[in-house]
């Protein structure tokens, strides 16, 4: 058999095999579902669940070649599939509160500036809580559900004119006591808390590129975490018990995760692949961590899970199907 067969036969299994999981897949998600985050699934179809009693991940996404991204809801596995947004604005970056009962994401209001919303487990009662007029990203809530770290890029004047930095914020839950945590001349993005509340971790590009750092809770003690060289690297996340990281490494571009107590011996989610691999989280148990990548045959981003360790390309499962969309920044619920 020549090459070129053999790789037209190749080609085949693979699209057949992807098609085969997307119908499995698309069986599976059910846009018509009742929207309710504690629906796990055992009780995805029978809708029995209380809010904050099981698990779901929340993720950004559309469905069509029109792009107009939503916040989305499924079960851990792919089931379940539900909008919980439907404005005519972008909609991204979501994140459950500890208790499961809201959630926050970034709306764009006029495609310059976004601004912080939450809103209930179910999408109702959409409300404002940040008026910065600025454009803000990532917000993610304290273990302790009373604040909201996230990364905002405002202007500010300078002799030349004005310059535009990405700057670490906190804020309380109901809006009030906005404080900024950095004020380097840099990009400081993706916050991310630690389980005790006690410590934040960021990517910035402050050392000239993209590097994992740590500060505390008020935005002092600024140590470097990881280091990746000149690639970057970005997106941190602690797992559930602090004792991890999880990050994706532009070097290789694979998600990473690190072990914090200790020899820091990197382990790869899946295999390294020049795709595009970002925005870990990691499940409740901290025994996989779900990511968002173009790997698939269709190179749109869509929602994968692997386990930390692994490295066999089995070991990773696809979660979505919305190509020609896409699905990306997941957020696994507390």
């Amino acid at each position: 058999m020549s090459h070129t067969t053999l790789d037209l036969a190749i080609k085949k299994l693979l699209v057949g095999s992807l098609a085969l999981t997307a119908a499995a897949l698309t069986a599976c998600q059910d846009s018509t579902s009742p929207v309710d985050p504690a629906t796990d699934i055992r009780t995805a179809r029978s809708g029995t669940g209380k809010p904050g009693a099981t698990q779901t991940v929340l993720f950004a996404g559309y469905k069509d070649a029109q792009v107009n991204y939503d916040i989305y809801a499924m079960n851990p596995d792919g089931s379940n599939v539900r909008r919980l947004t439907t404005d005519t604005t972008k909609d991204v970056f979501p994140d459950f509160a500890p208790d499961n009962r809201k959630f926050v994401w970034v709306r764009s209001l006029d495609g310059i500036r976004s601004e912080l919303f939450t809103a209930n487990y179910d999408g109702s009662k959409p409300t404002q809580l940040t008026r910065m007029g600025a454009d803000v990203f990532e917000p993610r809530y304290s273990p302790d559900g009373t604040k909201i770290v996230f990364a905002a890029a405002v202007r500010e004047q300078t002799d030349n004119g004005f310059t535009v930095n990405y700057d670490i914020y906190v804020i309380n839950v109901d809006g009030s006591g906005l404080t900024r945590l950095t004020y380097e001349k840099a990009d400081d993005r993706a916050p991310a808390w630690s389980p005790n509340g006690q410590t934040i971790a960021f990517h910035s590009d402050r050392s000239g590129f993209n590097a994992i750092y740590r500060m505390n809770a008020g935005g002092l003690d600024v140590h470097l975490m990881v280091d990746c060289g000149t690639a970057g690297c970005v997106d941190p996340a602690f797992s559930p018990e602090g004792r991890r990281l999880a990050y994706a490494d532009r070097t290789d571009n694979v998600i990473r995760v690190i072990d914090l107590d200790g020899e820091n011996l990197p382990m790869a989610v899946g295999p390294a692949t020049e795709r595009l691999n970002r925005r870990p989280t990691w499940t409740k148990d901290g025994g996989k961590v779900v990511f968002a990548s173009n790997r698939g045959i269709e190179e749109t981003k869509e929602l994968y899970v692997g386990t930390p360790g692994q490295t066999d390309i089995a070991s990773v499962q696809r979660l979505t199907v919305f190509s020609p969309g896409e699905a990306e920044m997941p957020s696994y619920s507390h």
